[in-house]
């Protein structure tokens, strides 16, 4: 689940407070920032908003929705002659910013920017050097534009660098587009599903221990 989902299961869980958002959605958030956490050091709001994510992440990946989903957008890449590294990770991270596409503009996304708005208070779980980092990253995400998941090409240019920093998984230019068409065919299955989908993990995070 990505950054919206995952607000959004916080929300559902009967908090909106902008600690226990943040911690919702700090893990996700740390790489892309290319800091390290010590959640040991966390305040207990954002420790407990991490360990909101934790339970979030365990429950959705195990979903059947989610699982067949992923596959189908790995084998349209397939198909299309993605090598099989960057098909499975774009099936199963563009199936996740496909659901986040289905709470742009909505509540979610409006305490999202409220746990952006917090995010200085993770600081104090960093190094000197990633706390600058992540301040540096917390600036441009207050004063970023509209989130696009709803834009398949949007969220294929997001997988593209995001991929770019793991050899391995790593998307060549000339494929974006096979990578576009895939998403806009795919974006309506996620759609019929991502109610259900919510519901179900938020469901199974309420009754998660701890």
């Amino acid at each position: 689940m990505n950054i919206l989902g995952h607000t959004h299961v916080a929300l559902a869980a009967g908090r909106d407070d902008p600690g226990w958002l943040l911690g919702a959605v700090l893990p996700d958030l740390a790489p892309m920032a290319g800091v390290r956490v010590d959640r040991s050091a966390l305040p207990d709001d954002v420790a407990d908003g991490v360990r909101c994510h934790l339970r979030t992440d365990a429950s959705f990946h195990a979903l059947p929705a989610f699982l067949r989903g992923a596959k189908a957008i790995r084998w349209a890449l397939d198909a299309r002659g993605v090598s099989s590294g960057p098909a499975r990770a774009v099936g199963h991270a563009g199936w996740e910013l496909l659901l986040d596409g289905t709470l742009v503009r909505s509540r979610t996304e409006g305490a999202f920017r409220r746990a952006m708005a917090a995010g200085s208070s993770a600081t104090v779980a960093m190094s000197t050097g990633d706390a600058a980092r992540w301040e540096a990253f917390v600036d441009r995400g207050r004063t970023a534009p509209e989130l696009g998941f709803d834009d398949p090409r949007w969220v294929a240019d997001r997988l593209y660098a995001m991929l770019g920093r793991r050899s391995r998984l790593r998307l060549p230019a000339e494929q974006v587009p096979a990578v576009v068409e895939v998403l806009a065919e795919q974006r309506p299955a996620v759609v019929e599903v991502a109610a259900e989908v919510l519901r179900a993990t938020v469901e199974s995070v309420s009754r998660a221990p701890g």
